[in-house]
């Protein structure tokens, strides 16, 4: 394992944070998403997510994008959104949200607030290249 020092003069690729309670869309998704550059990072509710983001803040390394299921056990997606928003105080740009949700097209972002909903079953380079216009 390297250094903190010896990472300071290179750059990190963009951390991307999937949310969903399916442990194999987490698992492709962050298998693309590492193959195409990204630092991924996984947490199966709500609660995990938002304990994960506390830690990272504090660390300074928050994620550019958030992909978040909205229907998971525990805290849901929505019930995510809503704490992130009112919770969110760190010094970094908000991350951009990405809403997978399976099987209705009625949603849409700006009704939710967020930046993409993509609905399950998606192509994985579908979202990648969401995921490619949305982190700066």
């Amino acid at each position: 394992m390297r250094s903190q020092s010896s990472l300071q003069g290179e750059k990190r690729p963009p951390i991307v944070l999937v949310v969903d309670d399916n442990p194999a869309i987490r698992d492709m998704v962050s298998w693309a998403l590492e193959l195409d550059g990204y630092e991924p990072t996984e947490a199966a509710e709500g609660q995990e997510a938002l304990d994960w983001m506390h830690n990272a803040a504090r660390e300074g390394r928050c994620p550019s994008v958030i992909l978040l299921d909205l229907a998971m056990p525990g805290m849901d997606g929505n019930i995510f959104l809503a704490r992130l928003r009112k919770q969110w105080e760190a010094p970094y740009p908000y991350p951009a949200i990405v809403v997978i949700t399976a099987g209705t097209s009625s949603l849409d972002a700006s009704s939710l607030g967020v930046d993409q909903v993509i609905v399950k079953p998606f192509h994985v380079r579908d979202l990648l290249d969401v995921i490619h216009r949305l982190v700066p």
